[in-house]
């Protein structure tokens, strides 16, 4: 990855940090309106800052090919830089073999959780069999259904992928591992959001698009506080900043910020860092798989306030979150006060 351009630097990241620990602690509603005159100020001190350094880049980010694993921890993994493994996955069973006819046949009288990730609040969610969403994929409504938990409800497809490399290449010291599937209509959306765990992300079918924002640009982004192992970036005026068109008018700070793009294509693996915000567009059907391994200590190297804070995470608490992380549709139903806990729903991360 390329140096950021713009030099925030310690004090205004530190000033920003007061902020974002205590609206977790004490809302961010109630202390906004503490601070609003002293955010103010710091808003425009920043955006002078960006101003003097000229619009951002889009860069690339590095696909490589046949690297060692020593390597990718090296370059890569140490140091939290995101990577496309090239093909890496082109020969595994899912890559041949998983499409949506696939699914429908062998699992379409699954009874799932259909959250719309666009307004979990409003929109709230259905109760579908993944056949009703796969037919609407079909029908052209742009649907995704996200975190599909195809490992814990049918564990014997852990045999198509190789298992094996996904262990030997993730972060060591781990509490607990998920699959998360994610199946997309053609120009369906999730918008920039960051999460605690690094990701091993396989494209199996179809393609995807990603748009990646280091998290040394939180002041930008400014999202409200954590509810569980994940944030979002702020709605404004009913709108979100979508970083594929870059629409500036309610968000001009993005202008200067520099971004990074990924492709990717059936059996292309790709390495995404904690917290390294993102969205993701599948410009065709698509199907790939999140392996997400819950890890700790690295996750507070990337961003110590950010781990600190998603410890102390209140709705759900951290433990739901940790415990049930491979449902996170359950999940964000519990945040959005759709039903109150999990109640007594087995375990869906899987341990080793």
């Amino acid at each position: 990855m390329h140096p950021y351009k713009t030099n925030i630097g310690f004090s205004k990241k530190f000033k920003y940090g007061y902020y974002q620990f205590f609206d977790h602690f004490l809302g961010r509603e109630r202390f906004f309106k503490w601070t609003k005159n002293s955010r103010r100020r710091y808003y425009d001190s920043l955006r002078k800052k960006l101003e003097a350094s000229g619009e951002g880049t889009c860069y690339e980010v590095d696909r490589v090919k046949d690297i060692s694993y020593e390597d990718f921890r090296r370059n890569y993994y140490l140091k939290g830089i995101p990577v496309i493994l090239d093909g890496k996955a082109k020969d595994w069973p899912c890559v041949k073999e998983w499409s949506l006819d696939y699914f429908k046949g062998l699992h379409g009288d699954d009874k799932v959780v259909f959250l719309d990730q666009t307004d979990i609040v409003n929109k709230g969610h259905r109760e579908l069999t993944l056949a009703e969403i796969i037919d609407d994929i079909r029908g052209g409504k742009g649907t995704y259904y996200r975190f599909y938990p195809l490992l814990k409800n049918h564990p014997e497809h852990l045999n198509d992928l190789d298992y094996e490399f996904l262990r030997n290449w993730r972060v060591k010291k781990t509490w607990g591992e998920a699959f998360h599937v994610f199946i997309g209509g053609k120009d369906s959306y999730t918008p920039i959001h960051n999460a605690a765990t690094p990701n091993m992300f396989v494209q199996v079918y179809g393609e995807k698009e990603w748009r990646l924002i280091p998290n040394y640009y939180a002041p930008v982004i400014d999202p409200s506080p954590a509810r569980n192992m994940y944030r979002s970036a702020p709605i404004r005026n009913g709108k979100d900043f979508n970083p594929f068109d870059n629409n500036y008018d309610d968000f001009p700070l993005y202008r200067y910020i520099d971004t990074y793009k990924v492709h990717l294509k059936p059996g292309d693996v790709f390495f995404n860092s904690p917290y390294m915000w993102h969205a993701v567009k599948n410009p065709t059907d698509s199907i790939g798989i999140g392996y997400r391994t819950f890890t700790p200590w690295y996750s507070m190297r990337q961003a110590p306030l950010y781990a600190f804070l998603e410890m102390f995470a209140f709705n759900p608490p951290f433990w739901v979150s940790y415990k049930n992380y491979a449902d996170v549709n359950l999940i964000q139903m519990i945040e959005t006060g759709k039903i109150k806990d999990i109640g007594k729903r087995k375990s869906s991360v899987i341990t080793r």
